[in-house]
């Protein structure tokens, strides 16, 4: 069975939070989380995901649990979500993509939430984490801003594997046209609409 890890373009639930941070609770992937987090609040210094609060469904109780920061300089802990949609979306993917050792990480629409500012150190991450955890990651966006941070993120990383792959609409159905990251250079150098 392929290990693999989904992110929908809304995010994951804090349910699924909970769980893949368990799954790497005390090793050494926590600093790869946190290294994650840091790209948008470089002062974050320690993560946990807090709670057991029971709470009523329409199908049941579950458990409630969320994440929380500390920051250096501030004893007091922040839930995540306070600090914007972008450290809930870099949380996701650094969580999934821990837990996706030999395996797949799919995101679709990967830049939500995720200010343009950050994503070329996004990239840059993810293409190092891979590496390491052996993962492959699979992504979709409609970004320019996204598909530049990639190309620039590819081309720092000359050992790494990394193709764009524009689908489209044709007579003959969807079409998929695939830019290595040399084609993927001159289309961003160019402005060459690959989206």
């Amino acid at each position: 069975m392929i290990n693999y890890q989904f992110i929908p373009a809304g995010g994951l639930h804090k349910m699924e939070i909970g769980g893949l941070w368990d799954n790497i609770a005390l090793s050494d992937l926590e600093e790869d989380v946190l290294a994650a987090l840091r790209i948008i609040a470089p002062k974050i210094d320690r993560l946990t995901v807090i709670g057991d609060q029971e709470i009523r469904t329409p199908t049941g109780r579950r458990l409630e649990r969320i994440p929380i920061v500390r920051t250096a300089g501030n004893g007091i802990p922040l839930p995540i979500r306070s600090l914007g949609e972008g450290m809930n979306r870099m949380l996701g993917l650094a969580l999934a993509l821990a837990n996706s050792k030999e395996g797949l990480m799919l995101v679709d629409e990967i830049d939500s939430g995720l200010h343009y500012s950050v994503q070329t150190d996004t990239w840059r991450l993810l293409f190092q984490m891979a590496h390491r955890l052996n993962a492959q990651v699979f992504a979709t966006t409609h970004s320019w801003d996204c598909i530049e941070a990639f190309q620039k993120a590819a081309q720092e990383a000359p050992n790494e594997e990394a193709m764009l792959i524009r689908l489209g609409q044709q007579k003959e159905g969807i079409v998929s046209t695939l830019f290595d990251k040399q084609e993927l250079a001159i289309a961003a150098r160019e402005q060459i609409e690959v989206r």
